[in-house]
């Protein structure tokens, strides 16, 4: 997987999805060519984009070729060749534009970018984030389906994942302001992690939106390791915030 943000990502990390043996999964899909012009081409287009919104958010690379095994394509980055003959100028807003008229609703955030400097051509990089406004549909010519995906890539979604997207997406909100709602009692009454001054105060909250979503997944196996974050005093918490322990 990718965890750069694509405006940090350099040659050397396309290079290392090769010499690291990086395969296909949930956030990340390989494609030797960009999209053509038969409906065909951009149904699995804008269902790549968005199963990658429906579910985690990802990568779609084009310009690699992957790995082979009894002809029959692994999912395993092989080869980062490049893409040939293409004209970025038009084919950058090709994309963008399918994403635009395609899906909905319309998926925010979608971030394309090219690598020059491969064997045939520059390698193609398209964001996508996971969205909060899902599920999104592929509406292309009534194809009118909903996909997300898994470590084993895209899948239209059943009547239950449906329905439990839209329930998501439509409780966020209320989760949001519900959490506020009893935060704020909590530090009134003293009930923090940390002592807080009696003192006024000005109380900003962030939340990641993740924390709220059911399906988001902790990787525990750093605590192991000794390397996670330890708790730290009140004084030392606020140095290393840069802000004074009263308000």
């Amino acid at each position: 997987m990718i965890v750069k943000a694509i405006e940090q990502l350099e040659k050397a990390d396309i290079e290392a999805l090769i010499s690291q043996e990086v395969s296909e999964g949930r956030t990340i899909e390989y494609k030797e060519a960009l999209p053509g012009s038969a409906d065909s081409d951009r149904k699995e287009f804008l269902a790549d984009v968005a199963s990658f919104a429906n579910a985690a958010g990802g990568h779609l690379i084009y310009g690699m070729r992957e790995r082979r095994v009894a002809e029959k394509t692994s999912g395993v980055a092989e080869a980062a060749l490049g893409l040939a003959r293409i004209n970025l100028d038009q084919e950058v807003p090709r994309l963008q534009d399918m994403i635009r008229t395609g899906i909905e609703p319309t998926i925010v955030g979608v971030q394309v970018r090219e690598f020059p400097g491969f064997p045939e051509g520059p390698i193609i990089v398209l964001q996508i984030p996971k969205s909060w406004a899902a599920p999104h549909m592929v509406t292309y010519k009534g194809h009118d389906r909903f996909y997300t995906r898994d470590a084993r890539g895209k899948h239209p979604l059943d009547v239950h994942e449906i329905r439990a997207a839209f329930a998501l997406s439509e409780s966020l909100p209320e989760r949001i302001r519900r959490f506020r709602a009893d935060r704020i009692p909590q530090i009134v009454a003293g009930e923090t992690p940390l002592p807080v001054p009696r003192s006024p105060k000005i109380v900003l909250h962030l939340l990641p939106i993740a924390a709220l979503d059911p399906s988001t997944r902790l990787d525990v196996a750093p605590l192991a390791t000794g390397s996670a974050l330890k708790p730290c005093s009140q004084a030392s918490l606020h140095e290393r915030l840069g802000c004074s322990t009263q308000l």
